[in-house]
């Protein structure tokens, strides 16, 4: 019974979007990661300044065919940039001398979501939904604690301080302005959170630490004609 019901609920998706209209889109844009994490600041003193940053990202976008025609469905890849300083002082040692790493965290993160579309031409977007990040490579430098000597450190990939896979949530809103025919310009601020977790050395010092990213966009879409049947 299942497997005859997974059949036949395949073969709805498929019909679904054979008539439905697709759109693919390419874009990039400013990212800025605030960082958070769990430990008390009545143990330690530490600072995350966040650097400006940037993305790009690859989007599709599926039309649900209801009656409103204001409903889509749709994933994106995006390799996205976090930068920041990390400013740690350990005060329940009686360390007085700070000690700062800047970070350069090269993301991979896929998306997906449902879209809420409002108005024609000019349209307006809302979508949310979950995200899966992978680190996939890293940048240090500044000055570590090594021997309990502070110590310069010139350049370090993937040294082990930020790594993994880990998960979230996002949120975007937008607006849609109408080009040339079927292309399409989309404009995006979007907020992005880590809710797991990011591994490495940095969360045995801390626990538990993410980040928040906040991200502009902006997209050029390319939207596909197909013969549309409507759901009531």
């Amino acid at each position: 019974m299942g497997r005859i019901s997974i059949f036949f609920i395949s073969c709805l998706f498929v019909t679904v979007s054979g008539f439905a209209q697709h759109h693919m889109g390419i874009g990039g844009g400013y990212n800025q990661s605030i960082y958070y994490t769990s430990i008390s600041k009545s143990q330690y003193y530490y600072v995350f300044r966040p650097k400006d940053s940037y993305l790009v990202n690859l989007s599709y976008k599926m039309d649900i065919p209801v009656k409103k025609e204001n409903m889509r469905v749709g994933t994106q890849l995006e390799w996205k940039r976090q930068s920041a300083y990390f400013y740690y002082n350990d005060l329940k040692n009686g360390d007085t001398i700070p000690t700062g790493m800047n970070y350069d965290i090269h993301i991979l993160q896929w998306y997906v979501f449902p879209e809420l579309v409002i108005g024609d031409p000019i349209r307006l977007i809302f979508s949310g939904g979950p995200v899966v990040e992978y680190i996939i490579y890293s940048n240090a430098h500044g000055i570590r604690l090594i021997d309990e000597k502070r110590t310069e450190v010139e350049k370090e990939s993937n040294n082990g301080d930020i790594k993994g896979l880990y998960v979230g949530a996002k949120l975007s809103l937008g607006l849609e302005f109408p080009v040339y025919k079927n292309f399409y310009i989309s404009l995006q601020n979007s907020y992005s959170a880590g809710l797991s977790s990011k591994g490495g050395r940095l969360k045995d010092s801390f626990n538990y630490f993410n980040c928040l990213d906040i991200n502009l966009t902006a997209s050029l879409f390319y939207r596909f004609n197909n013969n549309k049947i409507i759901i009531k």
